[in-house]
This record gives structure tokens, C-alpha cells and sequence, in this order.
């Protein structure tokens, strides 16, 4: 995997988050992803996010986790523009704009971005990519890192069947990317798709389309599917894996994607973590656009994982009451989001014998 994007060592380039954690602060987390908003104009199935939904094709198709509270439909533009200051000031590095829903629905989207640009936040983006005209096109490529767009089929029927989105979806999202691609600035530029039994044999073509779309490179993951009463556990058959092993071999060595093989045989062999503690929740936090503060990624809406409301008081404020760890792994998916984070940090944090002698 020669474009390492997407790389979960990349904390030990923070050690001093670390080394503030061990010796009893709480700093604060390297990156932030806001959901700007919970309206989302597509309807993908196995949406992991679905739950959250305020408006669009899966608004309350899913009742979301047991237990799980709404999150809010937009964000308050001032409170976003306030929480931003204050999250630059406490030492936050990145924000990645993200969902809940759709970030570019948010009306006030253009602003927030330039003023997360002023305070000196470097900024990322999980998109569809189906509302990026030339003009936000090239707004976003001037202040923002990288953009991912979740293109997931490469033709218009599939699309359509997996995404929604209407007759033009798929036109729409592909004119995303290449609006994108064409605009100057510094921005990384990828296309992502999810891969499950059906869409495996696609790659060759999804690459291509990627391609020619003038994306920077092209990400293929494995497709999470799990019960949400039940989401510590898979719940489809992954034999398709061990086919696809050696396409997704070839792929990883090709130079414009990031594919890791062996993040596929972990889904495929999946028996559970094989660590005890959750320490990436310090280095990764979520808002979502009600104002709420949240452990984890993909606990958004378990009020135990809710830390605080930015509509009430500071994230400083609210970051002092941070646990500094989670070990109730029950209601946690299947390699969830900080899933690969935590494997690095396990084996900086697993005690040790006789550490004076390496």
C-alpha cells in the first residue's frame, strides 16, 4: 500500500497527546468529525449512519441502536463558528466534516469552511460528492486537506439501485469528483468504495472510473454489515473474501490506491477485539449538529457516550469531565471506526515487565 492515507500509526506523531494522557491531563483530541447536518439526499443501503437520518430516502427507516436519542437535523451556524474557536485554541488539529448526514447540505457550509481555514484547522471531508459545483469546487480545494467522495458503483443503474439519489445521482456525484480534480489548490482527492460479494469483481472498473474522473486515488474497504441489536457481531457470509483475496493483492501494489488485504481477512476472521481498552476516544471526539459532544464516532446518540452540549458550555468545560477510556465493548460494531487506532495504542499502553530493560 504504497499511498498510506488512511493510517492508524498516524498517532505516534502526537506523542505528546500521549504522554499528556499518562501523566493526568486530558489534552485535546487530534481530530474532530462534525456532522454539520443529519438531512442526507441519498439512501445507501447498510447505512451505518442511517439512524440519524433527519430528512431524505432513510429518515426514520431505522430505529438506530437500543436506546439511541436523536442528534438534531442542522447545526447552528453561530455555535459552530464560536465551538470552532475554541476547539483551535484548546490544540484540536483537524476537523473532518462528516455525517449523520450530508456536510455540504448545510446552508451555511461555505462560511463555516473559511472560518475553520482562518483559525488554522486543516480540514477533511466524507462526501457523496452530488452537490459540489465548480464554484464549491474550488472553496473546498483551497481549504481543505482532502476530500473523500463515497462513490461505492461505478454505473449509473447500480449506483442508483445501492445509492438512490434519482436519475442523476450518479452523474451528479462523478461531476463532484471531477469538479474537484479540476479546481487548483493543494486538496487530496479520493474516491472510496465499499466492496461486498456483489461488487468485488467491479474493482478493475471502479478503478478506472476513478481514473478518469481525475481523482488523486481510489480506496477500496470491506462492506461492515451487522444487526444493530446485535453489532459487535457480523452477520453476512464473507466467504466471498478468500475469491477476492488476490484481486485486492494486485490493488494494493498498483501506486494511485490504498487497499490493505489484511483488513479484509481480519472482517473475514472476525472474533472479537483482541484488546480490552478503548484509548482512541482520546484522540478522536464527534459533534454532532444538536451541539453534542461524543466519545466515539459511532456512538453518536447513546446518551452514556455524550459528554456535553457546545450550545451550553465550552468543549473545554466539557472535555474535564472525558473518562480517558472505554471497556464496555457491547454495543461497539465490528471494526469500528477507531478499531485500528486502538491496535496501536494497545501496544504502546499494555503494561509491561521490567521496562528499564529493552
Amino acid at each position: 500500500m504504497r499511498n498510506n492515507y488512511i493510517d492508524s500509526e498516524k498517532v505516534f506523531a502526537h506523542l505528546d497527546r500521549l504522554q499528556g494522557w499518562r501523566d493526568g491531563d486530558k489534552p485535546a483530541p487530534v481530530t474532530i468529525e462534525w456532522d454539520l447536518s443529519n438531512r442526507c439526499s441519498r439512501g445507501c443501503a447498510f447505512c451505518h449512519m442511517a439512524y440519524t437520518h433527519s430528512r431524505g430516502p432513510l429518515a426514520s427507516a431505522f430505529d438506530g441502536p437500543p436506546g439511541s436519542t436523536p442528534t438534531g437535523d442542522l447545526a447552528n451556524t453561530e455555535m459552530v463558528i464560536r465551538a470552532l474557536g475554541e476547539v483551535a485554541s484548546a490544540g484540536v488539529k483537524g476537523i473532518v466534516w462528516t455525517g449523520g448526514g450530508e456536510p455540504t447540505l448545510h446552508p451555511g457550509f461555505e462560511t463555516i469552511v473559511r472560518e475553520a481555514a482562518r483559525l488554522g484547522l486543516e480540514q477533511g471531508m466524507y462526501t457523496h460528492g452530488g452537490h459540489i459545483d465548480q464554484k464549491r469546487a474550488d472553496i473546498i480545494r483551497n481549504h481543505f486537506t482532502w476530500v473523500v467522495i463515497s462513490l461505492d458503483r461505478s454505473d449509473a443503474a447500480s449506483y442508483l439501485a445501492y445509492k438512490g439519489g434519482g436519475k442523476h445521482g450518479f452523474a451528479n456525484a462523478c461531476a463532484g469528483v471531477s469538479h474537484l480534480a479540476s479546481a487548483p489548490g493543494p486538496c487530496t482527492i479520493g474516491v472510496s468504495f465499499l466492496l461486498d460479494k456483489d461488487t468485488w469483481q467491479d474493482c478493475t472498473k471502479a478503478l478506472e472510473l476513478s481514473d478518469r474522473l481525475g481523482a488523486d486515488y481510489t480506496t477500496f474497504r470491506p462492506m461492515i454489515e451487522f444487526d444493530q441489536d446485535d453489532p459487535a457481531a457480523p452477520n453476512d457470509d464473507r466467504s466471498w473474501i478468500n475469491d477476492a483475496l488476490p484481486t485486492l493483492r494486485q490493488l494494493a501494489d498498483l501506486p494511485k490506491v490504498v487497499c490493505d488485504p489484511d483488513r479484509f481477512v481480519e472482517y473475514r476472521d472476525w472474533h472479537g477485539r483482541n484488546y480490552t481498552t478503548c484509548y482512541g476516544i482520546r484522540m478522536n471526539t464527534t459533534i454532532t449538529p444538536d451541539g453534542r459532544v461524543w466519545l466515539c464516532p459511532n456512538r453518536r446518540g447513546f446518551p452514556q457516550s455524550e459528554l456535553g452540549n457546545l450550545a451550553r458550555e465550552s468543549f473545554t468545560a466539557l472535555w474535564t469531565r472525558h473518562p480517558g477510556q472505554w471497556t464496555d465493548f457491547r454495543q461497539c460494531r465490528v471494526m469500528c471506526r477507531l478499531h485500528l487506532m486502538n491496535i496501536a495504542l494497545d501496544a504502546v499502553e499494555r503494561p509491561r515487565m521490567h521496562t528499564s530493560f529493552v
